[in-house]
């Protein structure tokens, strides 16, 4: 997958985000993973009541609309590498605040009742740098999503660069002051099935639902198998969720 033109790179080989975006937002509307990921960071935002969140490695913002939905009267804020996407976001999602931020190298002068970060970590350099300066901005609560599991031909093409282990992550999170409340690994059966499935072709996976607009047939597909995902256990999976306090 790499430097395949599905996923587009810069000179470096290093993948384009502001590129990326304008390929991968209908993928990230419809995708089964993706609203998932969103519902169970929504529930979990709702039971917190917070009055400030900032989605650290905001996207295209979708995450921040799901939690609008849920709490429309908190502070909203997004941050993003991708300067072209922040700038969009700006005009398009007036109602929350956007700002470009490198987490591997920097944090926003401020803490917020809430930081979620879903689906980012394993695309950032410095992990490490980038857990502390999450920390950092939590004033409260810190609400992470990351692989877990192989990296598979896809992820390498989306820019994955190492996936987690629940223990490790956890030591990591509590290394910076925060306490891990809430653990669980998710998507067995049918996120595991769907994602090895999605492997054997990845080049026919990726142009077929990783890029552009998608068809109402397409939507369909991400729609039945949205449905489904909602049969997965409540152990196990490639999905992990965490939920941490400031000690």
């Amino acid at each position: 997958m790499t430097g395949s033109v599905e996923t587009p790179r810069d000179d470096r080989g290093v993948v384009d985000y502001d590129e990326g975006w304008k390929l991968w937002t209908d993928m990230v509307r419809f995708y089964p993973s993706g609203v998932h990921r969103r519902r169970l960071v929504g529930d979990w935002i709702e039971r917190l009541q917070p009055r400030s969140i900032l989605d650290a490695g905001c996207g295209a913002g979708h995450m921040l609309a799901a939690l609008r939905a849920r709490l429309p009267e908190a502070q909203l804020v997004g941050a993003d590498y991708a300067v072209e996407t922040v700038a969009e976001n700006r005009t398009r999602l007036p109602w929350g605040r956007f700002e470009q931020l490198d987490l591997a190298r920097a944090t926003l002068d401020e803490r917020f009742d809430a930081v979620v970060c879903s689906e980012v970590l394993e695309h950032v350099d410095d992990d490490h740098a980038a857990l502390r300066h999450l920390a950092a901005m939590t004033g409260r609560w810190l609400i992470l999503t990351v692989p877990t599991g192989p990296v598979m031909p896809l992820e390498v093409g989306f820019g994955h660069l190492r996936h987690y282990r629940m223990l490790s992550l956890r030591r990591a999170i509590e290394s910076h002051g925060l306490r891990v409340k809430h653990a669980e690994a998710w998507g067995f059966p049918w996120m595991t099935l769907f994602k090895r499935a999605a492997n054997l072709s990845p080049r026919s996976t990726m142009a077929g639902f990783g890029a552009g607009a998608w068809s109402w047939p397409k939507r369909a597909v991400g729609s039945a198998l949205t449905g489904l995902f909602y049969l997965n256990l409540p152990v196990g999976g490639p999905q992990l969720l965490m939920v941490a306090e400031r000690a």
